[in-house]
């Protein structure tokens, strides 16, 4: 693992109509690094990652405090075509697909192949034309990388929901510049099965150098799939420990400020 850090949240702070969300969140991911974020609903998980995307309600809601370092730098992400120029992508604990559009063109979104024409080589890219054979081929691509067998060609309301998360992974990692991956709550639609299969897909990530954030309150898929976990609660940062070096009791303890019971599902 590289010792400079990929991204590095440095004292975030955000508050909603003058309620704090976040209070200082502090900590890093590196290269080739798994870190799930952990905490309770209200935690602040979403906040945080809605700020690195660049979501507009972080914008319309007077901004934020602190820096977002991102490969050395200061960065300001003031929209998600930013964050995707960085080469951050995001899937959303909803879907962002469009039901009537085919799996291939929902995976090519806004990154569509063209096929240049008479009239657009003098008016400008407006005139070009959908290269649908290559959008086909590419999100097919995409698609066999995922070790899916799905038809890039059926419309995402014939797909079964667990599928529809898949098409969503598939589209960020079509995107060439590919650098850290934001999963939000990503298995809470999928059966035992497709989560094991999201596994598989993450570990391959990671092997391809890949960092990821792996938002969950589900700790037993926490320890399985993180190398370190990060835990919030109530928009405080409670600290970033190693996945070898804690239990799911203790992450609960941070998470919730006190001892409890915990029953962990292994059904997974």
């Amino acid at each position: 693992m590289s010792r400079e850090a990929l991204l590095h949240f440095k004292n975030i702070k955000k508050s909603f109509s003058g309620n704090v969300v976040l209070d200082g969140v502090d900590f890093e991911i590196y290269p080739g690094q798994v870190i799930a974020l952990a905490g309770e609903n209200g935690a602040g998980k979403s906040t945080l990652m809605n700020i690195l995307f660049g979501m507009s309600v972080i914008r319309e809601t007077g901004g934020y405090e602190g820096e977002i370092i991102f490969e050395g730098k200061t960065v300001k992400v003031q929209s998600p075509e930013d964050a995707m120029a960085l080469g951050i992508g995001m899937v959303h604990q909803e879907f962002m697909l469009l039901p009537g559009f085919t799996v291939a063109r929902n995976i090519k979104l806004n990154r569509e192949n063209l096929i240049p024409t008479p009239i657009s080589k003098v008016a400008g890219k407006s005139y070009e034309l959908l290269d649908n054979h290559q959008i086909v081929v590419e999100a097919g691509e995409a698609l066999k990388r995922l070790g899916m067998e799905i038809n890039p060609e059926t419309t995402v309301d014939k797909l079964p929901v667990g599928h529809m998360q898949f098409v969503e992974i598939a589209r960020e990692i079509d995107k060439k510049n590919l650098k850290l991956l934001v999963l939000d709550e990503p298995t809470a639609v999928l059966t035992p099965q497709e989560t094991k299969k999201l596994f598989e897909i993450l570990f391959n990530l990671k092997k391809e150098g890949k960092s990821l954030v792996f938002i969950s309150h589900k700790l037993n898929e926490v320890m399985e799939i993180s190398d370190r976990i990060s835990v919030m609660r109530q928009g405080t940062y409670m600290g970033t420990v190693n996945k070898e070096e804690t239990t799911p009791l203790d992450l609960t303890k941070k998470m919730i400020g006190r001892e409890v019971f915990l029953n962990i599902d292994k059904s997974y």
